[in-house]
């Protein structure tokens, strides 16, 4: 029996939409907004912390290992702190890290120190602006959510790619533990921001044929005290500034918040990300 004609999805507008009416809400509830880098502060210190917490179970580096050879020149657009790069340039001959945010590379330069890394080239720059030259190896991940128009984007990675190359994208949403807090602070649900599923639809309409597989996503946010996980849920919900607010956001977390280790955490839940890759040549 035939079903018709089905409408094809442009994804790539589907993504500019997603990006654009989270940006506006942003525009519109966060005080803080159109600060000259968004990740300096406190949310610099706490991808910091997560670089150094990465171990070699981290679902990337797992997919990458047997990929890599030890000649090959890696690239890592928005390598942020180097929770990626400082353990792949110890496997190969040299990584190119792509980061725009003058705090991210801050921490990058220190932990490239700590490490004793020397194999590392850091370009001050965002993307696809950044000026690079092909690589055997790119990876990206954790990146894409906030840019609008994603064609240019991956056309980019796939341009400068020799061999393999590969995306990491959550598979629902950053703030998933806080989505009703947001509601009651704001009165408005949070817009979403794109997942790997919308990624995948994305590259395929630019004409990469990407592999998808689902990883866990296993990061669980900390917090030593009570204050502190207010401040960053405060960040996490656009800054609100009224009392109330500040009153909503302590009672809900005092009321949610499990002791785990010595620290404070929401209760443990299973997450996931999309790793979506592809190869090309040899």
């Amino acid at each position: 029996m035939s079903m018709g004609f089905i409408e094809p999805i442009d994804y790539l507008e589907r993504w500019r939409q997603l990006v654009e009416a989270r940006d506006d809400q942003g525009r519109r509830l966060d005080s803080q907004y159109g600060r000259s880098d968004e990740w300096a502060g406190a949310r610099a210190d706490r991808f910091r912390q997560l670089a150094a917490h990465t171990h070699d179970d981290d679902p990337l580096l797992a997919h990458l290992r047997p990929r890599l050879r030890p000649n090959d020149v890696v690239l890592d657009v928005g390598a942020g702190p180097g929770r990626h790069t400082i353990p792949l340039a110890q496997q190969v001959a040299r990584v190119v890290a792509v980061e725009p945010s003058a705090a991210m590379r801050a921490h990058l330069t220190e932990g490239l120190t700590r490490a004793g890394v020397a194999n590392v080239e850091v370009v001050a720059a965002g993307w696809p602006a950044a000026s690079v030259k092909p690589a055997d190896v790119v990876i990206c991940s954790h990146v894409v959510y906030g840019v609008a128009d994603i064609a240019p984007f991956v056309r980019k990675l796939d341009a400068v790619t020799r061999r393999h190359c590969a995306m990491v994208l959550r598979y629902g949403q950053r703030e998933a533990q806080i989505l009703d807090l947001f509601a009651k602070v704001w009165g408005e649900k949070r817009c979403l921001a794109p997942t790997c599923l919308d990624l995948l639809g994305a590259l395929a309409q630019v004409g990469i044929l990407a592999n998808l597989t689902v990883v866990p996503f296993t990061i669980g946010q900390r917090f030593p005290d009570l204050d502190a996980a207010v401040a960053q849920v405060h960040a996490d919900l656009l800054n609100p500034t009224s009392p109330t607010a500040e009153r909503i956001i302590r009672e809900d977390l005092a009321a949610r918040l499990v002791p785990i280790d010595g620290a404070l955490a929401f209760p443990r839940s299973p997450a996931y990300a999309g790793l979506l890759w592809w190869d090309k040549g040899d």
